[in-house]
């Protein structure tokens, strides 16, 4: 009986050591938008083998991600829910959501991408210039797609028209960079901002032209698209998307995630796909790291949103 006593003691906490039981990930967007693409090519099956056990994606789209980030604030901290935002860390500033991403405990931001600035393939706009200038003596003529209001895309099409003086007809939509796809392959927008990912097979086929990019430099394996700096448009942003858990994780718990996070950003499977969906992994920003990164990039973002007229002064 002792001897049984004492292999149950030790076995037990094997047999029910975290995860014992599929994980699930909300995120903030729609299916086929740039953080939905970028989740599954990072969790399937990169994570899943690190952690074990399979990641059920559910999309909450709407809101800018807050509704996703409302249910995973109000989830159990026991490691088993997880979401994904790319504005978590700016919501409060605009006034989505009572909280930052410091009311989470952060995993990982793992990779770091650009946007684009593009029309339909049929357009007769051929540079950045061309549109500017038929927008500013049009304003409000032609339709812009982008995301929800408040969204990264949203934010930085607003932007783009206070750098150049344009106005344009916003097309709001309620998700995230496909819709921007579908409306630009379509045709039923003249441009629009958002990530390459999910404008990739539209733009294979022809449909979309891009225009521009927002980095400082032309990115390699891209390089046949300028830079909106280059043609004399001072917009260098980069996109993201925060991994995150609920406030509270045992420390064991958290500690896998951190571990299993690092490993897969840092791999060389993670840094090839990054590179062929036009990003960069960013495999430092795991964990205290990574919630340096979302303090920096909110003061980057404050003053952009102050000057749109959407962010709250402090």
């Amino acid at each position: 009986m002792v001897v049984a006593a004492f292999l149950f003691g030790v076995l037990i906490p094997e047999v029910f050591a975290f995860p014992d039981k599929p994980l699930k990930a909300i995120i903030g967007y729609e299916a086929g938008s740039a953080t939905d693409i970028g989740a599954r090519d990072f969790f399937q099956p990169l994570l899943e083998k690190e952690m074990g056990q399979p990641i059920m994606i559910v999309n909450k789209p709407g809101a800018a991600s807050a509704l996703a980030m409302r249910e995973l604030y109000d989830s159990k901290p026991d490691g088993y829910t997880i979401g994904l935002s790319c504005s978590i860390n700016v919501l409060k500033i605009q006034g989505h959501l009572p909280y930052t991403h410091r009311d989470f405990d952060v995993l990982a931001v793992p990779s770091l991408t650009w946007s684009v600035l593009a029309v339909p393939g049929k357009s007769p706009f051929k540079s950045t210039k061309d549109l500017i200038e038929f927008a500013k003596a049009n304003p409000g003529k032609l339709r812009m797609s982008t995301t929800t209001r408040g969204a990264v895309f949203w934010i930085q099409a607003r932007y783009f028209e206070r750098l150049t003086g344009t106005k344009f007809n916003l097309i709001v939509n309620p998700g995230g960079a496909s819709y921007v796809a579908t409306q630009l392959g379509g045709g039923h927008a003249d441009v629009g901002i958002a990530s390459y990912r999910p404008l990739k097979s539209q733009i294979d086929a022809g449909n979309i032209r891009i225009l521009g990019i927002t980095m400082a430099q032309r990115v390699p394996g891209f390089t046949q698209y300028p830079t909106l700096k280059e043609q004399g448009i001072e917009m260098v942003i980069t996109a993201w998307s925060a991994h995150l858990a609920p406030k509270g994780l045992p420390a064991d718990v958290y500690k896998k995630w951190l571990t299993a996070y690092a490993k897969v950003a840092a791999s060389k499977e993670w840094e090839e796909r990054s590179l062929k969906s036009a990003s960069n992994a960013s495999p430092e920003c795991v964990g205290e790291e990574a919630v340096k990164f979302l303090d920096k990039d909110a003061e980057i973002q404050r003053p952009i949103l102050e000057e749109i007229g959407t962010g709250k002064k402090k």
